[in-house]
């Protein structure tokens, strides 16, 4: 498998430059670095979220070839069975017919002719006897070749499912890194956005002392403020915004192969446990019962039509029926239902008039970068 360079040691020391300057003293350089070292971080991310959904696909295509494999090594078994119990039939009407030897039945009948007709019956039975030895002999070659193979399957997935717990151990590492890294960073741009704004305020101030002492009379002055949201996405142009708050991953994964014959009706957005997850649109927050599959679930009934399902949820921070703006949180992430041990993720789907689900891929890269 392909593997990016690690990126911890490049971390720590970015991390010990950034403590070492003062709030808003943050370096244009400095700030340089860490943006670089963040998107070093997320294309990591990336990486191992795609690896991680082509094993999930490989993972479930060779659990369907190893049931294929024991379905016919049981049928192999049972015909092995089946030709073992019509031996059994024959050597007992042998046992009831006493020699088993047509030459000795012919010379010792007193009925010459009634002899012949018992060593032909025996000679067939023999015969038979000899046949279903065979097809046991060819079925256990059959069986030994099928049972070699399906041994190779459950090698083959162990090997599968062991990458997977590694690499999802080293994606949650990443994330967490790449948490801190993100929550410096915007800390360091508060920072220099404040100092920025007090600067500004403080040149204000002197201009309007100055034009206030150079005016007979004093003059009316105004001014505006912004506030910014507390993380939550904004809006894009089409009025939408992207499920989950940064860091996060996912690949598009439509239609690739899941246990059971399945195949995925969505995208796994892959991001620490306990991330925030927004309302992709204004709409009505409806609570699911939970599910064995989806965990804690709900549908986002949103107000342009479409239904935005959320899947294993770690919990529901608005009610059942709540109706949510663009971008308001709405859960947490996690790994509820048959999720559990994986990734923390939500599975989102895309269902245009509440109906059948559409691939959402290309909605979220537009959305969520």
């Amino acid at each position: 498998m392909r593997r990016r360079p690690r990126i911890g040691a490049a971390l720590v020391a970015l991390t010990a430059t950034l403590s070492l300057v003062g709030p808003g003293g943050a370096t244009a350089q400095s700030l340089q670095e860490a943006r670089a070292e963040r998107a070093a971080v997320q294309e990591r991310l990336d990486a191992a979220a795609d690896r991680l959904a082509a094993l999930e696909a490989e993972t479930a295509q060779l659990s369907g070839q190893r049931e294929e494999l024991a379905a016919e090594l049981a049928a192999l078994e049972a015909t092995i069975g089946e030709a073992r119990a019509r031996v059994a039939v024959r050597v007992r009407e042998l046992y009831k017919r006493g020699s088993a030897d047509p030459v000795v039945l012919l010379l010792s009948g007193h009925d010459p002719d009634d002899a012949l007709d018992r060593a032909s019956t025996m000679s067939r039975l023999v015969a038979g006897d000899l046949g279903e030895a065979e097809v046991a002999t060819n079925v256990g070659i059959q069986v030994t070749a099928v049972a070699g193979r399906l041994a190779e399957q459950d090698a083959a997935l162990a090997d599968r499912r062991e990458e997977q717990r590694q690499l999802a151990a080293q994606l949650e590492s990443d994330l967490d890194r790449a948490v801190a890294l993100e929550t410096r960073l915007e800390r360091e741009d508060r920072e220099r956005r404040e100092a920025e704004a007090r600067r500004a305020a403080a040149a204000a101030a002197a201009r309007q002392a100055a034009a206030r002492a150079a005016l007979p009379a004093p003059s009316r002055s105004s001014g505006s403020g912004s506030s910014a949201g507390a993380g939550a996405p904004a809006p894009s142009s089409g009025g939408k915004a992207c499920p989950m708050a940064k860091p996060h991953s996912f690949s598009d994964t439509w239609g690739a192969p899941r246990s059971g014959g399945r195949s995925h009706r969505g995208t796994d957005i892959l991001g620490p446990r306990g991330q925030r997850v927004f309302a992709i649109v204004d709409g009505v927050w409806d609570v699911m019962s939970y599910g064995n599959s989806a965990g804690n679930w709900a549908i986002l009934k949103g107000n342009d039509g479409t239904h935005y399902w959320y899947l294993h949820l770690e919990r529901h921070v608005v009610g059942d029926g709540t109706r949510v703006s663009v971008g308001q949180q709405v859960a947490t992430n996690g790994d509820t239902g048959n999720a559990r041990g994986t990734t923390p993720h939500v599975h989102f789907e895309q269902h245009p008039g509440g109906g059948g689900a559409v691939n959402p891929y290309p909605l979220l890269r537009q959305l969520c970068g």
